[in-house]
């Protein structure tokens, strides 16, 4: 009898373990599951309005890149986290791109010196961190259209601010990754079909209301584009002067990345007195009209591109970047005489 009770015993102390590593295993997933939805919801209504309203791109770029791998994976075990990672890489390919810059700077540098072997290795180095830009902003569109469908086609109905805001920035990030994408010698493989894409989605927002709620992006994604993809400027419009207007409502609303985007068209478009124009204008506004709060890191990635490009014009006539405190100056401007303002649209 007490052999019977003994052997009883061992099979039920033996099945309650069984059990119990089965259950414990299953509240692992339960408790996985809880603690990415907790992190998902956080993300989006706490970390993406802090991290836009945050003043330094720096700390951003470095808590992005560390942070994307554990916001991301949870994922894994609840819904995938699109819109979060819309932003995310926007930022993270925003810092590869800005490393990617001072490469291209130093072998702007490097070649007026005549260092030609190590002028050569900048350039190289520089392609490879485009590439990883424009992987990192691919992945950035890949979400968007997770998210909320393939851009291009039919505009979504929006059922927030925040689903227009991340349908307009994941387009610019589309743009960004092309973008990128050529720069460095087409490694990241990105489908060049994304830019008129990009032009009709914007679209979407491209009217007086929408224009006004997102500091000019979508005419000054779309003009921009204008300015690049043969045959889709519609009948009757000047891209330029297009730009002209949206740089005037991102000014107002103190989020001015139409200021970086028509620094890049008129640059790419080798039209350089007006790529100057833009960032002395852009300089004057940052002393007299202040960044959004809502909306602060989008105003500071401009002002990033904007350096970008007047650290290039710098180096490519004096061999070093826009001298501290003196964005909207340049190396020709004459000293002794009263500087004359100029307005962009004598330059249109």
């Amino acid at each position: 009898m007490d052999l019977l009770i003994g052997r009883a015993v061992k099979r039920g102390v033996a099945f309650a373990m069984v059990f119990s590593g089965l259950l414990l295993s299953g509240c692992s997933n339960v408790v996985y599951k809880v603690t990415g939805d907790t992190m998902i919801n956080y993300g989006q209504d706490k970390m993406i309005p802090y991290l836009l309203s945050t003043d330094d791109t720096k700390i951003g770029c470095v808590a992005g890149e560390a942070l994307t791998p554990l916001l991301l994976s949870f994922g894994t075990v609840t819904s995938p986290p699109d819109d979060l990672a819309v932003l995310i890489y926007m930022v993270n390919g925003a810092c590869a791109t800005n490393r990617a810059v001072d490469l291209e700077l130093d072998y702007l540098r490097l070649s007026k010196d005549h260092l030609i072997t190590q002028a050569q290795d900048a350039r190289i180095h520089a392609k490879r961190w485009h590439g990883i830009a424009a992987k990192r902003l691919l992945k950035g569109y890949e979400a968007l259209v997770r998210s909320m469908g393939e851009i291009g086609n039919e505009c979504p109905n929006f059922a927030s601010d925040q689903q227009q805001m991340i349908w307009l920035l994941g387009t610019a990030v589309g743009l960004q990754a092309v973008m990128a994408d050529a720069q460095s010698g087409l490694v990241a493989g990105v489908p060049r079909d994304i830019a008129p894409k990009a032009e009709r989605a914007a679209a979407c927002l491209d009217n007086a209301e929408g224009n006004r709620r997102w500091w000019g992006l979508p005419k000054a994604i779309r003009a921009t584009l204008w300015t690049v993809v043969p045959g889709i400027t519609p009948d009757g419009m000047d891209p330029w002067k297009e730009l002209n207007v949206a740089m005037r409502i991102g000014e107002e609303e103190g989020v001015r990345i139409a200021d970086g985007l028509a620094s890049m068209a008129s640059y790419n478009d080798s039209n350089f007195e007006l790529t100057k124009s833009i960032i002395r204008k852009h300089a004057k506004s940052l002393q007299t009209i202040a960044s959004s709060r809502e909306f602060q890191l989008v105003d500071i990635m401009a002002t990033d591109m904007i350096y970008a490009l007047s650290d290039r014009l710098w180096t490519e006539a004096e061999g070093h970047r826009t001298p501290s405190g003196q964005l909207g100056t340049f190396w020709d401007d004459k000293k002794d005489e009263p500087k004359l303002e100029i307005d962009i649209d004598d330059l249109l």
